[in-house]
């Protein structure tokens, strides 16, 4: 859908015609209606003012649309006089497969921070879309670990913590709530429909997948991912430089023999964009995933998530696996986690790291200590 309303125009609509809430209205949670998309554009301005980068929440009928279209799933919570005090969603993001759905944009208007309306929405999360959206067989959620309110709501809600995104954010995207460093965000997911498939363990990382596998009834043909990688054979990535946190993601669609000199160029391109933070996207469906993981171990980079269902039919084999490596040495927000499980997965990235910076150089972020 064209909308006949730019990003210009809608900001500055939001920004004439602001008004707080009035506070202390018995608040309905509910599925997202049409009618509400003003009211959820005036939330994201609240929240985010002009620099959320995408344009749909800020623009009412592209919202109304990209609910249409089921690329959202949105939720409110909406007072008797139609405003709306919170908002969250499951919408497609960074996933090759369409199928898999992030959940996030939980926010809280200013007035009815201090109230249990984040849990209310998350439980209606919980009861009326996580598992019932058509069109979703899996959801990811990333928790911040400065504090642990957002791992708290997920756990028992059917995530499972499977990876650590270390230093995935900068300093600035969390002002004023304290944040010293680089935040961390824990990643979990869950899976309501499992789609079979190969998959092919990475030499020193596959321990880590096959660690996490039994947290989903998940259907594999398990072997490791020691072949030859077939000569001629050429890498299929796909590359995104994200500025406003300071990361390049790399999406690796297919492992080629050419593979070290891709990902050579890729980290020339990172450092050419300033950027702090490097993921790379291992699909784990080729036979010969070890040749790309001995190639990015060798460059700096350590684990950092196993991801189920990531590429779908988008690649070989369902499922990928997270890499990460700083450009430059970085201080990082200390860590808070809210389970021995979580606690237990940010040990492998940190060790990790260490490992990367020990044998090959790679440039070590400095975990701050948490606060009192």
């Amino acid at each position: 859908m064209t909308s006949t309303m730019t990003r210009a125009e809608a900001l500055a609509a939001l920004k004439a015609g602001y008004a707080d809430l009035i506070p202390g209205q018995k608040l309905e949670y509910r599925l997202f209606r049409p009618e509400d998309a003003p009211g959820v554009g005036r939330l994201f301005y609240q929240t985010y003012g002009d620099g959320y980068p995408v344009d749909e929440p800020y623009i009412p009928e592209l919202f109304i649309e990209a609910n249409r279209t089921r690329r959202f799933h949105a939720i409110v919570a909406c007072a008797p006089d139609g405003s709306i005090a919170a908002h969250a969603a499951i919408y497609r993001s960074s996933p090759p497969n369409p199928r898999f759905y992030e959940y996030g944009q939980l926010m809280v208007d200013k007035g009815y921070r201090n109230t249990s309306a984040a849990f209310r929405l998350h439980r209606f999360a919980v009861e009326h879309l996580f598992g019932k959206a058509e069109g979703v067989d899996a959801i990811y959620g990333e928790s911040v670990c400065h504090h642990m309110a957002t791992q708290k709501m997920i756990q028992g809600s059917g995530f499972a913590a499977c990876g650590l995104e270390l230093g995935l954010m900068p300093e600035s995207a969390y002002a004023g709530e304290g944040v010293t460093g680089r935040a961390s965000c824990l990643y979990a997911q869950r899976v309501d429909k499992d789609t079979p498939g190969r998959l092919f363990l990475p030499g020193e990382w596959g321990k880590h997948v096959r660690a996490l596998m039994g947290n989903w009834p998940l259907t594999r043909e398990v072997r490791e991912g020691d072949a030859e990688v077939p000569a001629g054979t050429v890498t299929q990535i796909e590359a995104r430089h994200f500025a406003f946190a300071g990361v390049r993601r790399v999406t690796v669609l297919g492992i080629g023999a050419d593979f070290a000199r891709r990902l050579a160029a890729e980290l020339a391109a990172a450092s050419r964009d300033g950027a702090a933070l490097v993921q790379v996207f291992l699909g784990l469906g080729e036979a010969w995933t070890e040749h790309a993981a001995q190639a990015l171990r060798q460059a700096g980079f350590f684990w950092g998530a196993y991801m189920p269902l990531w590429f779908g039919d988008a690649a070989q084999g369902p499922d990928a696996m997270l890499l990460q490596r700083f450009m430059e040495p970085a201080a990082l927000a200390g860590l808070r986690l809210h389970t021995p499980d979580m606690e237990a997965i940010a040990d492998w990235v940190v060790q990790d790291m260490r490992r990367a910076a020990r044998e090959c150089g790679a440039p070590e972020a400095a975990l701050l200590p948490v606060p009192e």
